[in-house]
């Protein structure tokens, strides 16, 4: 036993440094082995994704979240994951149960105050997949950048066929995966590696992916999630972001977006260079308000509609706008974001 603890331990260390490294095949055989000694943890999991990811096989990357997501929230005797102590989340959790039962997707809600509510926060909706994920009614407007050869933004409008979108609000609004709440944000997030990694987010990941090679050329899909706002949404402020594409779909309907609540976002002709380090550019938007009047970067506003997507260089400096949207559960807020990285011969 000690024997085969210490082997585990040994692949284990080799595995996380070749990952450090950015070595995913040798990685991913190493954390493989760890499997076939029944050995398992959320973390080896993820990581394992992460690998999967980089080398493109998503279905068996959501296969590995979706298995860290069960060790991490589904023990056996574990009732509640102790995130759900969040005030937020809670005040979230309530609302939904709300929503739900007047919608009939589930019988009552759970008496007894917020453990109960706790209990119940792992509820995932499976929603149809399509056969056609993608809208036929698809259009694109291209704006040109100037930060680099070939950069631009790209606002796509109908992204989504009428079954696609239906079934993506089915996911989101019908499952109690929101567990990144943080109040000074203003919004709940939702990650591949705590829930997200469902088929039908499978297939919207695919889906993204090939809009995005059609635009921007060969990329493999580098991270997804969701972010749900609070009614009156701050958005999130100047930044950029790691990665070569950012695809941002707003599923909610404009219908509820309220009058003179704008949302949509705001993109600026300026790309950050390679030297600036990652945390004075997606965490200053100070700075980055300086670097954009030193430079008189254009702005370019997208305003906010229903089944509309943006795709643009993370690298570009930009800002998601406040909004303010109906009271109704429905008629919050959603982002959805598929970040992509170029492949082969355009990266």
């Amino acid at each position: 036993m000690q024997d085969r603890q210490l082997r585990a331990e040994r692949l284990l260390a080799a595995a996380d440094g070749a990952l450090a490294a950015g070595a995913h095949g040798a990685a991913l055989e190493r954390y493989r082995q760890v499997f076939a000694m029944g050995l398992e943890s959320w973390p080896m999991h993820v990581n394992a994704a992460q690998c999967l990811k980089r080398q493109g096989d998503l279905a068996a990357a959501f296969a590995h979240f979706d298995r860290a997501f069960a060790l991490k929230r589904l023990r056996p005797g574990r009732s509640a994951p102790r995130e759900a102590a969040n005030p937020l989340q809670l005040k979230h959790l309530e609302e939904q149960l709300g929503w739900l039962e007047r919608t009939g997707r589930i019988a009552a809600q759970p008496a007894g105050g917020p453990a109960a509510l706790a209990e119940t926060c792992l509820l995932r909706a499976a929603p149809d997949i399509p056969e056609t994920m993608l809208s036929e009614r698809l259009s694109v407007q291209r704006i040109a950048l100037s930060g680099g050869a070939g950069d631009a933004i790209y606002v796509i409008d109908n992204l989504l066929s009428p079954g696609a979108l239906a079934g993506l609000a089915e996911q989101l609004l019908g499952s109690t995966f929101w567990f990144d709440a943080r109040a000074e944000r203003h919004y709940l997030g939702a990650h591949l590696h705590d829930g997200l990694a469902t088929p039908f987010m499978l297939a919207l990941a695919r889906a993204m992916h090939a809009v995005t090679e059609r635009l921007a050329g060969p990329v493999r899909v580098a991270q997804l999630w969701a972010f749900r706002y609070l009614r009156e949404s701050r958005g999130i402020d100047i930044h950029a972001d790691q990665g070569d594409w950012n695809l941002n779909l707003w599923p909610v309907s404009e219908a509820f977006l309220e009058p003179g609540g704008q949302g949509g976002m705001t993109l600026w002709d300026l790309r950050i260079g390679a030297d600036i380090p990652f945390a004075e550019y997606n965490a200053r938007p100070d700075l980055n308000r300086s670097r954009i009047a030193a430079a008189g970067a254009a702005a370019h506003q997208v305003p906010y509609r229903g089944n509309r997507a943006v795709l643009f260089p993370s690298r570009y400096l930009h800002r998601t706008d406040a909004a303010r949207f109906s009271e109704a559960f429905e008629g919050r807020r959603i982002n959805v974001t598929m970040m992509a990285d170029r492949t082969g011969d355009a990266a």
